[in-house]
């Protein structure tokens, strides 16, 4: 149902702590496909994606731009574009559950704790990322939901 796209570069250490929060939804289809949108790691990213099945593009240049890259790779309709902190809260997977099964179809977003706290990752259409323009440079996740807006909806985790 959705492709989890990560950017990463020398991200090792923090993937080990948000793939295993992944597994659970991929054993039960609602992770279709993992893609890391890689810029030239040199840790053990690379080893990480091969170990776990995570299709690997490359992709130079800052976040947004392998996030582009990443989405493109991407073959499920819908997208969870990760900040290139890679962090998502445990309780991710209930509220995009919910929000897949009722919001028609809306884009929404994770965000960090707290009243304005920062987007952590993106969910929506393919199609609605390309007509917003996709993913552009600085913070890639914060300027994508500023140009869905009013229609992006903030799952509360």
């Amino acid at each position: 149902m959705i492709t989890v796209v990560l950017p990463t570069r020398n991200s090792a250490a923090r993937l080990v702590h948000v793939l295993p929060l992944l597994v659970p939804a991929a054993v039960d289809g609602l992770v279709k496909a993992v893609v890391f949108a890689d810029a030239g790691s040199t840790d053990a990213t690379l080893a990480i994606a091969e170990d776990s099945g995570a299709r690997v593009v490359s992709a130079a240049g800052d976040s947004g731009a392998r996030l582009a890259a990443g989405c493109a790779a991407a073959r499920s309709p819908w997208i969870l574009a990760l900040g290139e902190d890679l962090v998502l809260p445990e309780g991710w997977r209930t509220p995009v559950e919910a929000h897949l099964a009722g919001g028609g179809g809306k884009p929404a977003w994770i965000g960090a704790p707290g009243l304005f706290g920062r987007p952590l990752a993106v969910l929506a259409l393919r199609e609605a990322v390309e007509a917003a323009g996709g993913f552009k440079g600085g913070d890639p996740l914060k300027a994508l939901v500023g140009r869905l807006r009013p229609r992006a909806v903030r799952l509360r985790v």
